[in-house]
């Protein structure tokens, strides 16, 4: 599913299984562990289940998508809860998502 997709109608998407793919754009420890996730047409917040990923790193996430306020916080976002965690693997330095550690690069 496209992250824009969640982040247009986010309520119909409440406690659903959905799968995204995309590019890790950072990662955070506090307030909580998260990572934000891109692909085309947007960024999502994903708790991971195990450890943080890398940043570049070309994942599909599987979890369950929620409206919460996490502990530590004062508003409620809209997160994955990730349950599976899959790397998309390049058999050349070619991908679409500029964050993507195998972007395509331009020559200088």
């Amino acid at each position: 599913m496209r992250i824009a997709q969640l982040n247009h109608n986010q309520k119909e998407h409440q406690d659903k299984s959905i799968t995204v793919a995309g590019a890790v754009r950072a990662t955070y420890a506090k307030p909580f562990p998260y990572f934000l996730i891109e692909d085309e047409s947007g960024t999502l917040i994903c708790r991971p289940k195990g450890p943080l990923p890398s940043v570049k790193d070309h994942l599909k996430i599987t979890g369950d998508f929620v409206l919460a306020t996490p502990e530590h916080c004062t508003v409620e976002l809209a997160m994955l809860n990730e349950k599976e965690r899959e790397h998309i693997l390049h058999p050349t330095d070619n991908c679409h998502l500029a964050g993507c550690g195998f972007a395509t690069q331009v020559a200088a």
